[in-house]
């Protein structure tokens, strides 16, 4: 929610929560009949306006529904720049990709973790593969970083779980695990894991590279 302040009738302190090209939001300690004109002052990109406006509507729990009566141009151009430049911030915030990253072993987890968020990912962390299926249900994942040898439902399970379920099978998985025999790879790999990671050899920095790779930048 937008939340900034405004000065009505030069003494009345309130703030903006949501603003159009055509009108605002606005929330304040006073009340104010319908239709009533109000002398409005706020800062747009650094800039004062100042602008009278009428109250079209009082929602109870959303605001009062204010709409612009004199808004010049310039005035106008910058509400337009700014709104261009929330949009543009909701669409790099909804491009953060998501990872589910399971690992029993919280020492190990935190590590991978914090150099994920580091490089700007979102993590949603899960100690158990019953807690990591729980994840996969509730949200939806970019990719998922997978021990095999975890309490409850073991990495294998998960994989297959995924792998039947058409809203879940598409999600990239990248095996992070302590062994790494033939039989664990092909098993993993035959059951849809998109790579294979040993934890002695894969550095937080190398897991951050791989997920990169396979996401695409």
């Amino acid at each position: 929610m937008l939340k900034k302040e405004i000065i009505i009738n030069d003494i009345i302190k309130g703030y903006i929560s949501d603003i159009s090209e055509i009108g605002m939001y606005i929330h304040a300690q006073v009340e104010f009949l319908p239709a009533a004109i109000l002398d409005l002052s706020f800062t747009i990109n650094e800039k004062q306006i100042k602008v009278k406006g009428v109250v079209q509507h009082i929602q109870p729990g959303v605001g009062i529904e204010i709409i612009f009566l004199n808004l010049l141009p310039d005035d106008l151009s910058d509400i337009k720049k700014f709104l261009h430049l929330q949009s543009t911030k909701l669409e790099k915030k909804s491009e953060v990709k998501k990872i589910l990253l399971v690992d029993d072993n919280a020492q190990l987890r935190s590590a991978y973790r914090n150099k994920l968020i580091e490089d700007g990912f979102n993590v949603i962390e899960a100690q158990s593969g019953t807690e990591a299926f729980m994840r996969l249900q509730e949200m939806r994942f970019d990719i998922v970083v997978l021990d095999l040898w975890i309490e409850g439902i073991d990495g294998f399970k998960i994989l297959h779980l995924m792998k039947v379920n058409p809203r879940l099978k598409d999600i990239p998985v990248i095996i992070l695990s302590a062994r790494s025999t033939p039989a664990d790879l092909e098993k993993a790999f035959a059951l849809g894991a998109k790579d294979y990671m040993v934890k002695t050899s894969a550095s937080p920095a190398k897991l951050v590279e791989k997920i990169k790779e396979i996401l695409g930048g």
